[in-house]
């Protein structure tokens, strides 16, 4: 508990905590305030379009976790002679602590906005204990329907998300003036982004949502504000039953399908792979083996089993990367061309700090319950290291190469910024993987684990992703004054081009040695987190 590092830990989120109030009280405050009937569509219409996104994302999973348990719960809770329901709704326990945290820290936020702070905090928590209720209830919804069922489901919805982007974007030209900077672009995106939320078929969406968003932002008290009140907090039992209800039917319709497969004769088929096939598999394992030095072979072993998690995840992780590649090349749309291509490398940048660690998690941070196999495996550290990140750096650099690629083709920067970037963004690909990792072999949890120090580890994360890229910057228009300092006009150019791209790879190389470090270090006594 006196450890070195979870006193770092406890001193970063007491700072964190203390400077985000600090911040709402002294900067918010003084902040101009939003109209309330703005901040009631925002609130209920933001609820909607997150359970778009979850419900698209959902669907789309082959996967689904059981009520988001741990195998701990599951053994014992689910073992336990208690009733379904009961066991579904211990899993309330936990929104409701996750959501009042969530409910601090927007209520922080908001309220300058407000007249009444205490309303505003019990709306947003109903709201949030409802947002959460319906995620879980559509999570055991999609375990229960057929696989014809999950098709239209899929369809449905994907076509619902390509309405709300294609009305994102119809609202973002029609407010920002043609042939505006980007960045003009970029601040505009956040009214847009209110305006779709504001939208009659979003609102109609956002129906059970409302009278919590009414009470948020109520600007005085009356009779009203009674039935309000009451309505409010009426969606917590009314989530519950709904998720236990969904959870009972899931589980009805699921030992049905498997009733008519077993009578069928087609119980849990395994299809047969061809030996032809396991032939071809193992031979080019080992062509690819053979030909690369024997130093390799371990991480090579590591490298392979990541494999097959990306051919089964293959559709999931293009669909990830579709939508940043898509956000990264929007610069090229505004019609201007000086400042385009250092857009679109900026809005690389971010997508690899930002939005590559958490689609790709197939490195340490999956094979949290596998530690006792890696750890128990005769390989050197750093070939365990680069056996894990491999494969998920590789596929961020493709996406960076891509992106990059198609925005010279229309841009035309010249190959010395497709080389300097292209080299520079790698290693921060390979930095940012290897940080990832870092902390969470310094610092594990599990994959659903919610509570304040998950909170506080998110917004952390996001500010120091934010500081790093700011330094980085600065980092850069230095090494230009220097350059510009010390060399002449026609050297200017190879020196700062080579020397940024060692200065940033010499970065992402002490970031993996970091990684191996804390993989040496890691002990599975003392380290693995309680289920």
């Amino acid at each position: 508990m006196r450890s070195p590092r979870r006193i770092v830990a406890s001193a970063i989120a007491i700072v964190f905590l203390s400077v985000y109030v600090l911040n709402g009280v002294l900067i918010l405050a003084s902040r101009r305030t939003a109209d309330p009937e703005s901040l009631r569509l925002w609130l209920s219409g933001g609820m909607v379009l997150y359970l778009i996104y979850h419900a698209v994302r959902c669907v789309w999973t082959d996967k689904q976790v059981d009520m988001e348990y741990t195998a701990a719960e599951n053994l014992w809770i689910g073992g336990a002679p208690i009733s379904r329901s009961l066991f579904a709704g211990y899993k309330v326990t936990n929104l409701l602590f996750s959501s009042a945290l969530k409910t601090f820290f927007l209520a922080i936020a908001l309220a300058p906005d407000v007249q009444h702070g205490g309303l505003l905090a019990i709306g947003v928590f109903a709201a949030l204990v409802m947002l959460e209720t319906v995620r879980i209830s559509w999570q055991r919804f999609v375990t229960g329907i057929s696989k014809r069922d999950q098709g239209f489901w899929r369809i449905s919805l994907t076509l619902v998300a390509i309405a709300a982007v294609v009305s994102f974007f119809a609202e973002l030209v029609q407010i920002t003036p043609p042939g505006s900077a980007p960045g003009i672009y970029l601040m505009q995106s956040f009214p847009a982004i209110g305006n779709v939320a504001s939208s009659p078929c979003v609102q109609c969406l956002a129906l059970p949502w409302q009278p919590a968003a009414l009470l948020a932002t109520s600007p005085e008290i009356s009779s009203q504000t009674f039935s309000q009140l009451v309505a409010s907090i009426s969606l917590i039992p009314a989530g519950i039953v709904l998720m236990v209800r969904v959870d009972r039917w899931a589980n009805r319709s699921r030992l049905c399908r498997e009733r008519i497969a077993l009578a069928n004769g087609t119980y849990k088929q395994v299809d047969q792979i061809s030996p032809a096939r396991e032939a071809s598999k193992r031979t080019l394992l080992d062509t690819v083996t053979e030909r690369l030095p024997s130093q390799t072979h371990d991480t090579l072993a590591l490298v392979w089993r990541q494999a097959l998690s990306v051919r089964r995840y293959f559709g999931t992780i293009a669909f990830s990367f579709c939508v940043p590649t898509l956000l990264c090349l929007s610069p090229l749309l505004t019609g201007r061309v000086s400042n385009q291509w250092a857009f679109v490398v900026a809005g690389i940048a971010l997508c690899t700090m930002l939005l590559a660690p958490p689609a790709l998690r197939i490195d340490f941070r999956r094979d949290l319950k596998r530690m006792l196999l890696l750890r128990g495996l005769p390989l050197n550290p750093i070939h365990t290291v680069l056996g894990q990140m491999l494969l998920p750096i590789l596929i961020t650099i493709t996406f960076q190469i891509t992106t990059l690629l198609i925005a010279a083709a229309i841009v035309h920067p010249g190959w010395s910024q497709i080389i300097g970037w292209g080299g520079m963004l790698s290693a921060l690909a390979v930095f940012t993987f290897a940080t990832e990792n870092a902390l969470f072999l310094a610092y594990p949890h599990h994959e659903h684990a919610q509570g304040l120090g998950m909170v506080v580890r998110a917004n952390v994360m996001f500010l120091g992703k934010a500081t790093l890229i700011a330094a980085a910057v600065g980092a850069l228009l230095l090494w230009v004054h220097v350059c510009r300092s010390l060399f002449s006009e026609s050297y200017i150019a190879p020196i700062y081009i080579s020397g940024a791209i060692a200065g940033t790879w010499a970065l992402a190389i002490a970031a993996v040695i970091v990684t191996s470090w804390c993989w040496r270090r890691f002990d599975l006594a003392s380290d693995l987190p309680p289920e």
